[in-house]
């Protein structure tokens, strides 16, 4: 095959593979993928060393384009956020409160997920009349998505036959409940894929210490299912009908349950291995990747817009070259096998990483020794456990119990682990960190070579060591620790408008406010979002609405589909617009209690109170505007107080003036509005330290006025379009204050 000896033209070929599809996906209409079809033509007149890759470009634009023509015709697209009325068939389970892939039926086809709040679970293979709340996702680069937040639900019995499969699925999950108990939806997604249950702390555990892959269906997974059958077929004296064997089942497997994405790589990858072992081929790892990828998008052209595809690809190039370079080195050894495959493929995937969410973990190779041997026979325990419960009962469920202590000593690992100081490195994503994670791939393949001996990786090592100090420097300018023990305040950098996150000393956030969702895009899930997964949140202990303006509440639906809480709080305050309400109604779909915050209610969080000082129905000005009805919040956690006013303006710091003593930290109001953060407010609340929440705008935010005022105050400024997210950590009298410009350091007031 091409990819044994020449890898270079089947990476070529994915480039421009990829590079197709993405044009033909984000292409306005067909007709302008028709047009870049013949301006390829052209290109191979005129230019034929570039035929190949132009053809593949132009096959691969016809590819995604006819992938979203074709999306365009599905149901998902074509409905309208609001109540809708549906008929589907459940195509598995659907436990309440899970959300459930189903089939649509009727003129309006094609699948979408659901879920509900009914008591009991509706099956795979049922049919019912569904009315409810759809919530789509939209998506330039993705397939119309979306989740249908079900109200009312009758069945429609008798309508449809269950196939073997879903009949099949309901069994397997009643029985998994009947093994597992509380932790059948841990097993229920290792083993069908299935978005089952997992305690949010032991999830952020997991993310925090790099062994999330082996939390749900994965290469992994699939590769351990083909081990083991090359492991009993080759105990049976079958060695040679192994992988043809195992090919069989893990096809049959992975069709099963639905073809997620990371297994049919995995299974891609396997049959080519497979082929090019019983051809007596070494394959080289980048061709092999590159050949899955080119794979996988034939089959998914969608894949060019998901990430776990492009790390699973990444990681897919560094384990197989790390254990490549230790056979050939070190020689057939298991535990340097681990070892490697593991430290290749975390590093070759450090720079996605770094982009999108500005955290690697850096005691993920170590467990992985631990862990991974944990699950390599927890899984076939958990599996063999299913397979022998319809004729053996007591052998079921001896299996169950040997397989939930492996995983419950896998939970411990992940927990342990977790709980280490120093277990990953977080900064703000972007380009620059992920540029210093490429600078450190070159490093580590001119370190590890592929005819590198031990010895002149050790000499290597040594210069490459003296170098590297500098690297951690440059890093350490855009670090952003993940902090402990004490108060932090993160103010977000979402354009123009509101998202802070509070963290408590004891580990838990609030949200305060989740930026805008305009015509610049979703902030909740370009920013908010990407922030809660490189800090491991998975669960907010509470959200705050400040008022019901699009900038400050736009992004809470992507935050709650990435983060539970328990409860959202806004003002209270009548409002008609239909936004504002609809998110209101999508908190009762999703389950989630809201109520009120008026003057003189008290939250309280480990050691931080949250006091509210505003809005009071009784004052004179209730209802009459939004921004001076705005949750004003006194926030304090030992001798630290700061004030977050949300859009209050004058007439709510005149009322509030004489109510409010001073306080160490002010959000400044309504962006910097010259209508907002008077002389007389500034004089009674003394801030060493403000910040202003503010982006590109039309209102000339932060006013020359407002900004004067802070300045004849004395009070020390950071903006958020200029410094970029800022974090204020407190601590031993003083807070420190992070942003892109440096680091200040103010004590509090006495």
């Amino acid at each position: 095959m091409l990819l044994v000896r020449r890898p270079t033209p089947v990476l070529v070929g994915l480039v421009s593979f990829t590079g197709g599809i993405a044009f033909g996906i984000v292409s306005p209409t067909f007709g302008a993928v028709l047009i870049a079809f013949a301006a390829v033509a052209l290109l191979v007149f005129w230019a034929p060393g570039l035929r190949v890759p132009a053809v593949v470009f132009a096959v691969g634009a016809i590819h995604g384009g006819m992938a979203r023509r074709s999306d365009a015709g599905r149901c998902a697209a074509r409905l309208e956020s609001g109540v809708v009325t549906v008929e589907v068939r459940l195509t598995e389970p659907a436990p309440p409160g899970r959300p459930a892939r189903t089939a649509l039926v009727g003129a309006c086809r094609g699948t979408i997920m659901v879920r509900h709040w009914l008591p009991d679970t509706l099956w795979a293979g049922s049919s019912a009349r569904i009315e409810g709340r759809w919530l789509p996702r939209p998506s330039r680069w993705g397939p119309a998505d979306g989740l249908l937040a079900a109200r009312t639900v009758r069945p429609t019995a008798g309508r449809f036959v269950p196939t073997p499969t879903e009949r099949l699925r309901n069994w397997m999950v009643r029985t998994i409940a009947g093994l597992y108990g509380p932790r059948s939806g841990m097993i229920e997604a290792l083993v069908l894929g299935s978005r089952g249950t997992i305690e949010p702390s032991l999830a952020q555990a997991f993310a925090r210490t790099g062994l999330v892959h082996l939390l749900s269906i994965s290469g992994f997974h699939v590769g351990l299912v083909w081990s083991w059958v090359i492991v009993v077929m080759g105990s049976i004296g079958r060695r040679r009908a192994a992988p043809a064997v195992a090919a069989a089942i893990v096809v049959a497997y992975v069709g099963f349950i639905g073809a997620p994405a990371p297994a049919l790589r995995a299974t891609a990858l396997g049959i080519l291995a497979a082929i090019e072992v019983r051809r007596q081929r070494h394959v080289a790892p980048g061709g092999l990747a590159a050949a899955v990828a080119i794979l996988v998008l034939l089959v998914d052209p969608w894949a060019v817009s998901d990430l776990g595809a492009w790390l699973s690809v990444s990681a897919l190039w560094g384990a197989t070259a790390g254990s490549r370079w230790s056979e050939r080195v070190l020689g057939p050894s298991p535990l340097w096998s681990v070892l490697t495959s593991s430290a290749g493929a975390t590093l070759a995937t450090a720079p996605l990483v770094a982009l999108v969410f500005g955290s690697v973990s850096l005691i993920g190779v170590a467990l992985n020794l631990i862990a991974i041997p944990l699950a390599s026979f927890a899984l076939p325990a958990v599996l063999m456990s299913l397979l022998v419960a319809p004729a053996w009962e007591s052998a079921s469920e001896a299996l169950a119990a040997g397989g939930g202590l492996l995983l419950h000593l896998l939970e411990v690992v992940a927990e342990r682990g977790g709980a280490a100081p120093g277990v990953a490195i977080t900064f703000e994503a972007g380009l620059f960190p992920a540029a210093v994670a490429v600078v450190a791939i070159g490093a580590g393949v001119w370190l590890f070579g592929r005819h590198n001996r031990v010895h002149v990786v050790v000499e290597r090592g040594v210069w490459l060591a003296a170098v590297s100090a500098v690297g951690w420097l440059a890093v350490a300018v855009v670090a952003r620790p993940h902090s402990g023990g004490g108060l932090t305040l993160h103010f977000l950098d979402v354009g123009q408008g509101d998202a802070a996150l509070v963290h408590t000393g004891g580990g838990q956030w609030i949200l305060v406010d989740a930026g805008p969702n305009d015509h610049r895009g979703d902030a909740g899930r370009r920013v908010v979002v990407p922030f809660l997964i490189r800090h491991g949140v998975r669960r907010l202990a509470a959200v705050v609405v400040s008022h019901a303006h699009r900038d400050h509440f736009g992004g809470l639906p992507a935050v709650l589909e990435a983060a539970t809480t328990d409860i959202v709080f806004e003002p209270g305050l009548p409002v008609a617009d239909r936004d504002y309400l609809g998110l209101l109604d999508e908190l009762d779909d999703r389950g989630i209690k809201w109520r009120p915050l008026g003057a003189g209610d008290r939250v309280v969080v480990d050691e931080v109170s949250i006091e509210v000082v505003h809005p009071d129905r009784s004052w004179r000005s209730w209802g009459e505007d939004l921004n001076e009805n705005s949750v004003v919040i006194r926030l304090r956690a030992g001798g630290f107080e700061a004030l977050l006013g949300g859009d209050a303006g004058f007439p709510a710091e005149d009322r509030l003036a004489e109510v409010i003593g001073r306080v160490d930290l002010l959000k400044v109001g309504h962006h910097g509005s010259r209508f907002a953060t008077g002389q007389r407010w500034l004089a009674r609340l003394r801030p060493a330290a403000a910040v202003i929440s503010v982006g590109a705008n039309r209102y000339g935010h932060p006013s020359p006025e407002a900004m004067a005022r802070l300045d004849s105050a004395d009070v020390a400024v950071w903006r958020t379009d200029r410094d970029g997210t800022i974090t204020v950590r407190v601590g031993r009298g003083k807070m420190r204050i992070t942003s892109r410009r440096g680091e200040a350091v103010l004590p509090l007031h006495e």
